[in-house]
């Protein structure tokens, strides 16, 4: 046998059977994105103005296409302190709408529908469930966050949105590994993983916290590949297939691809949003990226302003401190209006969600623990609410950060869905676990609907706006 042909495929033994997509993964993966798509987008365009940081973003996106000070209310890009691709998507929807709240909102609300769809397709393979599927996507179609983070112009959305699709790439390419379908065609023979590298290249440049995703692609590869050589080498039956070590196998079969596609490919992505965007500076465009850079990253490590809606990360799961994007009463929002009738957006969580899923990744963690295979979900699911969430833990313990939201744990939501999700599908098919699965579905849909006004600024009521607070 040949280096190269024993570079994969002895590095899996049979999988168990996948249940094949069937008609009711198409029949499920249509309604809860149709579902997500009806209510992203009605009433988007409402309010008609700028709430809360739409401010920068869509004149940014706005002078992105139009470069009108007249138009846009700016004479330059207003916030330079973050990627230009969240921007870019934004601009894509006001040169094609126009620049109005329907016009600066079109791009967000796509981008977290498409979430919800590749979630789904994610959760279906991770889960090899429909009923899993259906929940995880299902979650986070009517995630009050994510909801409300779909219909406001920020750059938040597109993070999970692309960093999904990485990891759906990812596991596409793992799968290829598991069936010994790669290693023949050397660093071009794994085009999963170059999608995966493009997608988390592209959730970094639309915001730094999408570098997260990079990261736990990266690392996920590589724990991955090490333990499909690991497995090969106890399976192997001649002693020339068990002397490699599995992490000189990895190193020696795979650290060219995964630097070329998971560390260049990023990063000239990243380096592409750019284009048009930096002024020269000494001559040079890459000076000018330098000079970018340094200033970004000066503005987020010494960042000492305090906000009334900054929160601590742990306190984030726990409900603390929600977010209001836009608040008007009476004549206030609409002239006539009743002085009791009150209208608000607020960034914030399902309670019914939220908490019970610590819980769930609590119990996918222990039964990480337990089996530690790279072949079941748990560690895709615990190390990527991990990786997107402890950083701001020990981010704040390190460095005290001010100015941190509830918003910025919208990468992690995913993983929290896709726990529930996993706890679902292992309680069995007693009607007990029926039960117990559509009593804690319904209540999750009957608090997004109460929460619902307070969401989209609909008019309720002062009393119903208190019990809702």
């Amino acid at each position: 046998m040949t280096e190269t042909e024993g570079s994969s495929a002895d590095l899996e033994p049979a999988q168990e059977p996948r249940p094949a997509w069937s008609r009711w993964d198409w029949i499920a993966l249509t309604c809860v994105t149709l579902i997500a798509l009806v209510l992203r987008f009605v009433r988007l365009g409402e309010p008609d103005d700028l709430v809360f940081d739409e401010t920068y973003y869509a004149k940014d996106s706005c002078w992105y296409v139009n470069a009108s000070s007249s138009l846009c209310d700016t004479t330059s890009e207003v916030s330079q302190v973050h990627p230009p691709l969240g921007k870019w998507l934004i601009a894509i929807g006001i040169r094609l709408f126009g620049y109005d709240s329907y016009g600066w909102r079109v791009s967000v609300a796509v981008a977290g529908t498409i979430g919800v769809l590749l979630l789904y397709l994610l959760a279906r393979k991770l889960l090899n469930s429909t009923l899993g599927a259906t929940i995880a996507s299902g979650l986070l179609a009517i995630d009050l966050l994510h909801f409300v983070q779909s219909r406001t112009s920020m750059l938040d959305i597109f993070v999970p949105t692309f960093g999904v699709a990485a990891l759906l790439f990812l596991v596409y390419d793992r799968d290829r590994l598991l069936e010994g379908r790669v290693g023949r065609g050397g660093i071009l023979d794994r085009p999963w993983r170059v999608a995966a590298g493009a997608a988390a290249g592209a959730a970094t440049a639309s915001k730094w916290t999408g570098g997260l995703y990079l990261l736990f692609v990266i690392a996920l590869t590589i724990a991955w590949e090490v333990s499909a050589r690991k497995e090969a080498a106890q399976t192997a039956e001649s002693d020339e297939d068990k002397r490699p070590r599995p992490w000189l196998r990895f190193l020696r079969e795979e650290s060219a691809s995964v630097a070329v596609w998971l560390i260049i490919l990023p990063l000239v992505v990243y380096s592409f949003t750019y284009i048009g965007r930096l002024e020269w500076s000494e001559g040079t465009w890459y000076k000018a990226m330098l000079d970018r850079h340094e200033y970004m990253l000066d503005f987020h490590s010494e960042l000492e302003s305090h906000h009334s809606y900054e929160s601590s990360a742990w306190s984030w799961i726990a409900l603390k401190r929600p977010v209001s994007y836009f608040f008007c009463s009476g004549d206030q929002c609409t002239p006539n209006e009743e002085p009791e009738i009150y209208r608000e957006i607020i960034a914030t969580g399902n309670p019914f969600v939220w908490w019970p899923s610590v819980l769930a990744l609590l119990y996918a963690a222990w039964q990480w623990f337990r089996r530690r295979s790279f072949r079941f979900p748990e560690g895709l699911i615990v190390g990527g609410f991990i990786t997107t969430y402890l950083v701001w833990l020990l981010l704040q313990a390190g460095t005290g950060r001010a100015a941190t939201f509830i918003f910025y744990l919208l990468p992690a939501i995913p993983f929290m869905c896709l726990a529930l999700a996993y706890v679902a599908i292992r309680i069995g098919r007693s009607w007990e676990a029926i039960a117990a699965i559509s009593l804690f579905s319904a209540g999750a849909v009957v608090l997004f609907a109460f929460y619902y006004p307070i969401l989209t600024q609909a008019p309720i009521p002062k009393s119903d706006w208190d019990r809702r607070i």
